[in-house]
């Protein structure tokens, strides 16, 4: 499973640290998380304890209706670990895949 492109990996300025993050919506896409992207991401920060500036950094966009949105950069543990608790085959598929990503990068 080489496709890089399976879920985005960028970067963004984490507690003053450059880390690979991914997009919180872009993940709940591609794990087909039945909930809505805001709700889901919020439950998930609270049943889990993840911390921001830590395992995430959020930030507003401007959305389509002129409203700002509130997104998520989330960490690729942050990543793994949202991927395993989903418990469907997209959830081991991008669990695997990130850890393929970060095997890349100690390379």
């Amino acid at each position: 499973m080489s496709n890089n492109s399976l879920i985005p990996i960028g970067q963004s300025t984490i507690n003053g640290e450059v880390k690979q993050t991914v997009d919180a919506r872009r993940l709940h896409g591609f794990l087909e998380a039945k909930t809505e992207s805001k709700n889901w991401i919020v439950r998930r920060i609270n049943d889990f304890g993840f911390e921001e500036e830590k395992d995430f950094r959020s930030f507003l966009t401007e959305s389509t209706g002129g409203r700002p949105t509130k997104e998520y950069a989330i960490t690729l543990d942050m990543s793994k670990e949202l991927s395993m608790v989903e418990r469907n085959a997209k959830g081991k598929q991008a669990r695997q895949y990130f850890i393929e990503c970060e095997n890349k990068v100690s390379v």
